[in-house]
Formats: structure tokens, C-alpha cells, sequence
């Protein structure tokens, strides 16, 4: 096995080290002598994105069932033998991934790794476990759709990805998909999807690189899968838009809207990712919220919020302009934004509105690897995604060679107020109100 160690910073912690397992299995150490602490975050391939058809919310099921029970262990003594070692262990499930994320003292890395294996490789998926989270899925459903801002951020994926694309469905699906999630769909997805091969396991803090390799090859060095882990999976893009589409989703008894526009762009890997971070700084992230905070919040004082942000995963992802507003300035918060947006793309961005945004986006990259927790966070996603290890340390020569003629032309060419989807949450409009 390779062990090879990136050109990452090294504030902090040491420079992190790879190796590749013969099963695939992806093992990345951060060591952080200053702090006793680890956190262990393994990440697979296992997101929302892959759930199966007519059944969103298995991933989501998954993530909170997978640590009630393995082998011959119930929900209880798993939690016992957390607490018994000051360990915690929480598993969430995300868009392209379902991650697990586990916080001890350095010294406690054996104990964990051993019960980490039982979870992952034999989970029970107990039936009454299932029933109770199918319950709380339940829940979660109905005060999701009972939210403004969750319903726009639906609304948004669910226009800018046609039906059947891996994005297009909500995460934790409707009330018709979880019923049909039963133990037998979760054993089905784990044995697809939970697998060494393109899995990832990211260890930052107190240990050693090779003990840490070691101590992971010998747990799940033999883990093998004959049905899963083949390779990762592709993503389509979604196809172009048609046109403009705006959908209003009328919410009974709600007093704030939240409004939503979402543009077609580009992958993680792509490299105009460093130019559309600073578009998106200055136009709604700088501060406190950026041009689109500055015009729609503070001098119209029509938000409560404003901020853009750029969503990519492994397919084509989008820049997202928000605002929270009040009901009645809805329409006039409407026109206001969609008015900063056109400004945006037809003057660009001022010198200092790119120079801040270059010098706060390149001061977060260090803030991401200062905590045990955030460094795993950040190095697993390099991985899983395919930066490679070495991002943290390229990202900041990346971010100060984008130039301002650069974040026009990626203006430009992404935001499309012709090609474009408008969303607004809450109050009972007619859609063609909004054009």
C-alpha cells in the first residue's frame, strides 16, 4: 500500500497522508499533536441521489437506523459502549453521501474501529427501530412541508432536475415513499451502497499516520462486497432548462416568504469552482450577505436574510440566490433581486467587492483545517470528490488567480435570467405574477 502525504497546510497539524486498500477502501490520517482528540469520519458513496425509484427518504432511514443494532449488539448497548468511552457517533445522509462521523480520545481509536465495523459491515436494521424512525420520518415530513425555507430549497431541486434525476426528489421523500421502507429496502441499500470500494475514511487528531493505517486495515482490510462498491457511480447533469420556470407553493398561516433563484452551473470538479466562489462571496456570502445583503436587506430593509451560495456535487450544481421576506414585500423583494442579479452580470463586480471576497474566501480554507472536526469534514469531501488530498494546500493560489474580468464572465455565462428558475414559498401568488 501506498502511504503518500499531500502538499496540504500544515497549521495545525501535519501534512495528511493516503493509502488505497486492496478493497478499495480510501484511508486519509491528518495528525494534530496539539489536540488528545480524533475524529474518525467514514464517508460512502450511499446519498439521497441513490435512493431507489418511488422510495426517497432510504438513504435518510438508513443513516438513522444503521448504528440501532449489529450482530449481536441492540441499540442500547451500542450507545452504552459510546458513552462508556466519551465517544460520540452520529450518521447523517446527504445528497451523494451518507457519512458517519465519530469523536474520542486518541486513545480509544481500537475500541471504536472494532465497533465501527460491527456497524457498518453488520448492521441489524432491528424492525422496531425501523418503525420508530419511520415515524419520526413521518414527523419530519410534515413540518418540513410546513416550512418556508425548506419548501423553496425543494422547490428549487425539484425544478432545476427533471423527474428521474438523481437530485430531483426530496431527501426525505413524502408520506407515499416511506411507506414503502420497510427493513427489508434498508438491508437491499446497505448491501448496494454501504461498501469499501470508493469509500472513504478520514482520520484527523492525537495518532500516529501508520498505527491509524494499520489499526483500519486490520478491521476492514478484508471487508469485501460482491454486490456493491464496483466503482462510483455517474451522475448525469441534468439537460438544459427550457426556459424561465416559477412555481409559487402556497403555505396556509405563514407571515415570512422565502424566495428562491437557482442557475444552472457547474460540477465540484470543475475549474471554474474557485471563480464561482468568489461570485458567489460578493453577491450574496461577503459580510453580511454580500451585494444581495447590501441591496435587498439593508438599504430596502426587505429581508430578513439574503445570501447565494454554489451548490455542486457530482453532477452539474447551481448558484442559489435566497432571501426571507416579509408577505406583503414579496413581489417588490422580487424585482429588487432579480434587478441586483441583471446588475451583476451586465457592470460585474467592483475591484474591492473581489479583493474582499478573494481575502476572506483564502483566510477560511486555514479556519477549515483549524478543528479536528472540520479538517475531516473538509479532506473527506477533497476525496470523495476527487480534488485529491492536496486541495487544501492549492485552494488559495486557485482563489488568488481569479481575476474580476473572470467572476464577469462566469456571470455571464451562468446567470441566466432567460434560462433560470424562480421559486417563492408562502404566500398565494399567481406565478405569473412574478415574471
Amino acid at each position: 500500500m501506498s502511504r503518500a502525504a499531500a502538499t496540504a497546510p500544515g497549521a495545525m497539524g501535519t501534512l495528511p497522508r493516503r493509502t488505497l486498500l486492496p478493497n478499495g477502501l480510501v484511508v486519509v490520517v491528518r495528525r494534530n499533536p496539539a489536540s488528545p482528540s480524533i475524529t474518525l469520519r467514514l464517508t460512502f458513496e450511499a446519498g439521497a441521489a441513490f435512493d431507489p425509484p418511488d422510495r426517497a427518504g432510504t438513504s435518510e432511514m438508513t443513516a438513522a437506523t444503521i448504528d440501532r443494532g449489529c450482530g449481536s449488539l441492540g441499540a442500547s448497548e451500542i450507545a452504552e459502549r459510546f458513552d462508556f468511552i466519551g465517544a460520540s457517533c452520529v450518521t447523517r445522509s446527504r445528497r451523494d453521501a451518507l457519512e458517519m462521523e465519530t469523536r474520542l480520545l486518541a486513545r480509544h481509536l481500537p475500541d471504536v474501529l472494532d465497533l465501527l465495523r460491527s456497524i457498518v459491515r453488520e448492521p441489524a436494521f432491528p424492525e422496531a427501530e425501523v418503525e420508530r424512525e419511520r415515524a419520526q420520518l413521518l414527523t419530519a415530513i410534515a413540518e418540513r412541508d410546513q416550512d418556508t425555507r425548506q419548501v423553496a430549497e425543494e422547490t428549487l431541486a425539484a425544478l432545476l432536475y427533471p423527474p428521474g434525476h438523481p437530485y430531483h426528489a426530496s431527501a426525505l421523500g413524502d408520506r407515499e415513499s416511506a411507506g414503502r421502507i420497510g427493513r427489508g429496502e434498508l438491508v437491499a441499500f446497505h448491501a448496494r451502497r454501504v461498501a469499501p470500494a470508493g469509500a472513504v475514511v478520514v482520520v484527523a487528531g492525537d495518532v500516529e499516520p501508520d498505527r491509524a493505517f494499520d489499526a483500519i486495515a486490520e478491521r476492514f482490510g478484508s471487508w469485501t462486497s460482491a454486490t456493491a462498491g464496483a466503482g462510483r457511480a455517474d451522475v448525469p447533469d441534468p439537460p438544459a432548462l427550457p426556459g424561465r420556470l416559477a412555481r409559487v407553493r402556497p403555505i396556509a398561516g405563514k407571515t415570512q416568504a422565502d424566495i428562491g433563484f437557482g442557475f444552472p452551473a457547474m460540477r465540484r470538479t470543475s475549474d471554474e469552482m474557485p471563480a464561482a466562489m468568489v461570485l458567489s462571496s460578493a453577491l450574496g456570502e461577503f459580510s453580511l450577505g454580500g451585494r444581495l445583503g447590501a441591496t435587498v436587506r439593508e438599504k430596502a430593509g426587505l429581508a430578513y436574510y439574503a445570501y447565494s451560495r454554489v451548490s455542486a456535487g457530482r453532477a452539474a450544481g447551481a448558484i442559489v440566490a435566497r432571501a426571507g421576506v416579509t408577505m406583503a414585500e414579496t413581489r417588490r423583494a422580487v424585482d429588487l433581486m432579480r434587478r441586483t442579479l441583471a446588475t451583476a452580470v451586465a457592470r460585474g463586480f467592483t475591484p474591492k467587492e473581489i479583493a474582499d471576497s478573494k481575502q476572506a474566501l483564502a483566510a477560511s480554507v486555514s479556519r477549515h483545517l483549524e478543528t479536528n472536526p472540520d479538517a475531516a469534514s473538509f479532506l473527506a469531501d477533497c476525496e470523495f470528490y476527487g480534488l485529491g488530498i492536496d486541495y487544501p494546500g492549492r485552494l488559495p493560489a486557485l482563489i488568488a488567480g481569479v481575476t474580476r474580468a473572470d467572476v464577469h464572465a462566469l456571470a455571464e455565462k451562468y446567470l441566466n435570467l432567460d434560462r433560470c428558475v424562480l421559486v417563492v414559498a408562502g404566500p398565494d401568488l399567481k406565478e405569473e405574477e412574478l415574471a
